[in-house]
C-alpha cells in the first residue's frame, strides 16, 4: 500500500464540500416561493443534521441564502440573486435602480452611487455624475468593497439584522485593515448610523468629502442595495444636507416600493 495522497485528499473533500453546498442550495431554491424548513433540507439531501447544518451556516454567512427571522424557513439571499443577475440578467437591477441615480444627479449637481450587495461585499452598479464642476469620484463602476466601507457599503451593513452585521463584520476582519478599520471602529459607525438613520461620513481617503447614503430595501426590508451621494464638504453642511437626504428618502421609498412589485428570492 503506498503513502496516502493528503493532497488529493484535501482536494476531494473541498470537492465533496462544494457539490454539497451546491446540492443544500439547489434544494432551497426549489422551494423558494414557500421557504424550505432546516428539517426537509436534511431529509431531501440525505446528509446527517450536523453537516447540513454546517453548510447552511456557510451559506448564510456568504448571503448564498437567507433565513426569515419569524418562520425560520430559508430562501435564496442577495448574494443568489446577485449571481443571477450576473449571469442570465433576468432580473436587472441597474435597470431599476439607475433612473434614480440619473435623477438625483441632475437634480443635485453631485455625484451618485448605487452599491448593490454581494455576500459581504458590496459592489457599484453605476455612477451618475451631476454639473457640479468638482467631481467626487470616490468608487469606480464594478469596484467591490466590504461592507460598512462607503456610504452605500455602510448603509446597506446598518438596515441588515444584527446576527448578520456581526457574521459579516466577522468574515471581513481582515480586509477591514486596508481601510483602516477595524471590527470595533465599523460596529461604532454602525450604531451612528443606525441613530441617525442615515449614513452621514468622510470619504475614505479624500480630503474634505463628504458622502450620504439610505439603503435600499425588498419586500422583506432587507437590503440589497443603497443609494448614496457624494460631494465637497461645504455642499454637505446644515439645510442643504437635510435637501439632500430628502432626496435620497424620496428614491429609496419609491425603489423599495417598485421591488416590493417584484418576486425577488426569498421576499
Amino acid at each position: 500500500m503506498g503513502i496516502p495522497n493528503k493532497s488529493a485528499s484535501s482536494a476531494r473533500a473541498g470537492t465533496q464540500s462544494i457539490e454539497r453546498a451546491l446540492w443544500i442550495l439547489k434544494e432551497v431554491g426549489s422551494a423558494n416561493t414557500t421557504g424550505c424548513t432546516m428539517q426537509t433540507l436534511v431529509e431531501q439531501v440525505g446528509l446527517n443534521r450536523n453537516t447540513v447544518y454546517r453548510l447552511v451556516k456557510c451559506l448564510l454567512d456568504q448571503g448564498a441564502i437567507q433565513q426569515n427571522i419569524r418562520s425560520k424557513r430559508l430562501f435564496l439571499g442577495p448574494l443568489a440573486l446577485a449571481l443571477g443577475v450576473a449571469a442570465q440578467q433576468q432580473l436587472d437591477l441597474k435597470q431599476i435602480f439607475s433612473p434614480a441615480a440619473t435623477r438625483l444627479a441632475d437634480l443635485t449637481g453631485d455625484t451618485c452611487f448605487i452599491m448593490l450587495r454581494s455576500g459581504a461585499d458590496a459592489v457599484c452598479i453605476d455612477r451618475r455624475l451631476g454639473s457640479y464642476p468638482i467631481k467626487t469620484l470616490t468608487v469606480e463602476i464594478g469596484m467591490k468593497r466590504p461592507l460598512g466601507i462607503g456610504a452605500g457599503s455602510l448603509a446597506i451593513l446598518a438596515a441588515m439584522p444584527e446576527l448578520e452585521i456581526n457574521n459579516v463584520i466577522r468574515a471581513n476582519t481582515r480586509a477591514l485593515s486596508t481601510y483602516g478599520q477595524s471590527p470595533a471602529t465599523l460596529m461604532k459607525s454602525v450604531r451612528t448610523t443606525q441613530k441617525l438613520g442615515y449614513v452621514a461620513a468622510p470619504v475614505h481617503e479624500l480630503e474634505r468629502v463628504i458622502a450620504i447614503g439610505l439603503p435600499i430595501l425588498d419586500r422583506t426590508q432587507n437590503p440589497v442595495a443603497a443609494l448614496s451621494i457624494a460631494a465637497i464638504a461645504e455642499r454637505m453642511q446644515g439645510k442643504r444636507r437635510g435637501e439632500l437626504l430628502e432626496l435620497l428618502q424620496t428614491e429609496t421609498k419609491r425603489l423599495h416600493e417598485m421591488l416590493c412589485k417584484i418576486n425577488l428570492p426569498g421576499s
